[in-house]
């Protein structure tokens, strides 16, 4: 007999994620597709009727949590959402279907114009909540293609200050920054070339892609975003870009250039994790356990290393396949969402 499922989505303005989970907590499958909501919602519904047909089982609840809202094809997060939930409902309307609202609870789809406030950009809510049931206490870092997400937890109690967007940036508990959409130009003005201080262009020339391409710390399949040239993903590729981030072409500076270039950012964004985490560190009491998730918990494993304090993989507090762990962490949220509608049944 096949057994329920509990799936988990998570659908943001650049990716859409989705676990598979079984009635005892085990991690069936995990999906993520591209889909880059600003150029219209029509990838949105396509890539997720596409994921659904590959579950396994019959299906429980599809579950839902969402920053899509955000993206500015729509007028503000209340009519994103609407278009969001109407999209859901017409996809999977004879099968439960709920949003997660934080502390609120799981809300239907014909109910969450109601509690738009507490539904919008609540994944960091949901992946900590589920992390709080299994580990006593600690700060998670989950660091995705575009944001960075801070939150310390103890004893099943979040120790969150802000809960909108808005309000947790001015916590540090949320930062724009991420590895493989960030413009470089977000991260810093300047860079160190040949040991000496260099400026650089305002332009949308490279991402944090090329960085950690050229750092070989970017999986491919993390790597789904197109370039900002919209040229290969190659490391000459990615060098070139960089070099036109210092007003110069690869063939004039050097590949060693690039990619001390490569270095260096990379550096400055870690800096900028680091004083969050040590912010959030210091006015919740927590000094220990930094979990690390998304397509950036390589650079949660290095913080943790530099600051002495132990690290955990989010892929290592879950049951499943050797051949599903590689792509746990990036899908974190939705794994979560997932086990959030199972322990809630």
């Amino acid at each position: 007999m096949v057994e329920d499922r509990f799936i988990g989505w998570d659908i943001g303005g650049a990716h859409l994620k989705m676990a598979e989970i079984g009635p005892a907590g085990e991690i069936i499958s995990v999906h993520q597709s591209c889909t880059p909501l600003w150029q219209g919602i029509e990838s949105l519904g396509l890539a997720l009727a596409d994921i659904n047909k590959r579950v396994s089982g019959k299906t429980r609840t599809h579950s839902f949590t969402t920053t899509a809202e955000l993206v500015d094809i729509f007028p503000d997060r209340r009519n994103g959402l609407k278009q969001l939930t109407s999209l859901v409902s017409s996809l999977y309307g004879e099968v439960r279907t709920q949003f997660y609202a934080g502390q609120t609870g799981w809300i239907p789809c014909e109910q969450t114009g109601r509690y738009y406030q507490q539904i919008a950009s609540a994944n960091w809510h949901a992946t900590a909540s589920f992390l709080a049931r299994v580990i006593e206490e600690g700060i998670l870092v989950d660091i995705g293609s575009t944001t960075t997400d801070i939150i310390p937890f103890r004893e099943q109690s979040l120790l969150n200050y802000g809960y909108t967007d808005f309000e947790r940036l001015a916590a540090n508990e949320l930062i724009y920054s991420g590895v493989v959409r960030t413009p470089i130009m977000a991260l810093t003005d300047r860079v160190i070339l040949s040991g000496k201080s260099h400026p650089l262009v305002a332009e949308l020339f490279a991402t944090t892609a090329d960085v950690y391409r050229l750092t070989d710390e970017l999986r491919e399949q993390d790597d789904m975003q197109p370039t900002a040239d919209g040229a290969a993903k190659t490391r000459n590729a990615s060098a070139r870009r960089l070099a036109r981030m210092a007003g110069s072409d690869l063939e004039d500076i050097g590949e060693a250039v690039c990619m001390e270039m490569a270095d260096n950012l990379a550096h400055r964004q870690l800096r900028r994790i680091k004083r969050a985490v040590d912010k959030i560190s210091g006015r919740s009491g927590i000094s220990k356990n930094l979990i690390g998730a998304g397509s950036g918990k390589f650079l949660v494993a290095k913080l943790a290393k530099e600051c002495g304090i132990n690290y955990i993989n989010f892929t290592d507090l879950l049951e499943a396949r050797e051949d599903i762990k590689p792509g746990i962490s990036q899908s974190a949220t939705a794994v979560a969402v997932a086990q959030l509608a199972r322990l809630s049944t």
